[in-house]
């Protein structure tokens, strides 16, 4: 009995922990995004490299608009 019972609670935390990975990784993602991506789509996009840096917003903003909850 005890038995069942430990087998569910340790199941349970694991499905619980998987959830907070989740969205640890996801929080570090945005900020290494946020820090490090953008500023360098931003910075081709004002020297006029906009064939790349306009696809790139397009796809990233669909992305995001998609994932995010």
């Amino acid at each position: 009995m005890f038995g069942i019972i430990y087998g569910i609670v340790a199941i349970w935390v694991f499905v619980k922990l998987m959830g907070l990975m989740f969205r640890a990784t996801w929080g570090l993602a945005k900020c290494v995004v946020g820090l490090i991506f953008w500023p360098i789509v931003i910075a081709a996009a004002l020297m006029g490299i906009m064939w790349i840096a306009l696809p790139i917003l397009i796809i990233v903003g669909i992305i995001t608009s998609v994932v995010v909850v």
